[in-house]
């Protein structure tokens, strides 16, 4: 067993930086790399199979490395870049969310043939835009600085909502059907305000703790890093504690609060950070793609097709032009965010989480 999991973390850790190094030696974008060397030593080759090797740990493990890669796109978050795109922003996280929401699960009823239980479902994930995808085209793509401050805020804030909204609508399909209406209702508001609030008061406190320490120097340079990442894990792991997925929102909450406190030597610490979210999100793609199976993917029929498209090409289009009608967004700005929408490794982890709770629920295949 020791010796299955030495080898898989092996293929995992040094396929996935290999993929990076090729990626960036010959400037492709190295998703499509790290998703292709994981359908081939998993699916294709059966070298490695994630679920048998790490067992009931892979989706905490999952988990964890999410919360770390949400933590530091919290970091990438400065208030002061809203002067030039607030109004832009608040469309695209306020107004934007609930029709992509609404559009996605109609599409997924009347397109994809899924009943209105997992349509929902389909329709909350569709809200993650991905900042695992979008933060390094950021890096790579030289786009004009009020498009790249939409992109870089809605990816990161409505990672956490729309994993929250998945978790509603699943426990809303799991709980109704024991509970009256009322009941229900009253028992997933204080749900949603025990874990939201636990994870915005810890994410908040955590960055003053951090801001009172390193100001005064209590902390030595050795140790800042290992304990930011620490009060992120935290930040994450108990807010989950008292609801699913409410975690994503502490690790986002601290890093957006821990950047815009400007403590002193954060920037230098990101430098290792971003080297260690390179690593985790190279992991994470090859573990999901080598966890696939080509069973299911056979089965791929054309309502499956016919959804990806009108997912593509019709919802988030649709979505993005109706929340930023009559805004001081320019039409070229409006076309470029509603075609960049690709969906990240938050989306994927919360799907992956999505489907064995909705199996139990008996809507096994989405139907």
């Amino acid at each position: 067993m020791e010796q299955g999991v030495a080898t898989a973390v092996l293929c995992i850790v040094a396929g996935g930086i290999a993929a990076q190094v090729i990626a960036s030696r010959f400037r492709i974008p190295a998703i499509v790399l790290l998703l292709g060397l994981g359908f081939l030593i998993g699916p294709v080759l059966g070298l490695l199979h994630p679920s048998q090797a790490f067992g009931p740990n892979l989706r905490p493990l999952i988990g964890l490395a999410v919360a770390i890669v949400v933590f530091e796109g919290g970091l990438a978050l400065d208030f002061r870049e809203l002067r030039a795109a607030g109004e832009g922003v608040l469309r695209l996280t306020a107004i934007a969310l609930p029709i992509n929401f609404v559009l996605g699960t109609v599409a997924a009823h009347l397109v994809g043939g899924m009943l209105w239980g997992p349509s929902a479902v389909f329709g909350a994930i569709l809200v993650v835009t991905g900042p695992t995808v979008i933060l390094p085209l950021l890096r790579h793509a030289r786009l004009e600085r009020r498009s790249a401050a939409f992109l870089r805020w809605e990816a990161i804030v409505n990672d956490p909502v729309g994993a929250i909204l998945t978790a509603i609508v699943i426990e809303i399909l799991v709980g109704l059907p024991h509970r009256s209406g009322e009941e229900a209702v009253t028992d997933l508001a204080l749900h949603l305000a025990e874990g939201a609030g636990a994870a915005a008061v810890l994410g908040v406190g955590s960055a003053f703790l951090v801001a009172w320490a390193f100001r005064r120097d209590l902390v030595p340079e050795t140790l800042k890093t290992p304990l930011l990442l620490a009060l992120a894990l935290v930040a994450y792991a108990v807010p989950n504690l008292l609801m699913h997925e409410a975690g994503l929102i502490g690790a986002t909450v601290f890093g957006i609060a821990l950047a815009n406190l400007h403590v002193p030597g954060i920037a230098e610490l990101r430098r290792f950070k971003e080297a260690l979210v390179v690593l985790l999100v190279s992991c994470l793609f090859v573990v999901l793609t080598a966890d696939l199976d080509l069973t299911v993917l056979g089965k791929l029929s054309l309502p499956v097709i016919a959804l990806t498209a009108t997912t593509l090409f019709v919802v988030r289009p649709a979505a993005l032009w109706l929340a930023t009608w009559r805004s001081d967004l320019t039409w070229r700005e409006r076309l470029f965010v509603g075609w960049i929408g690709p969906r990240g490794i938050v989306a994927a982890a919360v799907a992956g989480l999505a489907g064995p709770r909705l199996s139990e629920a008996g809507y096994a295949g989405g139907t």
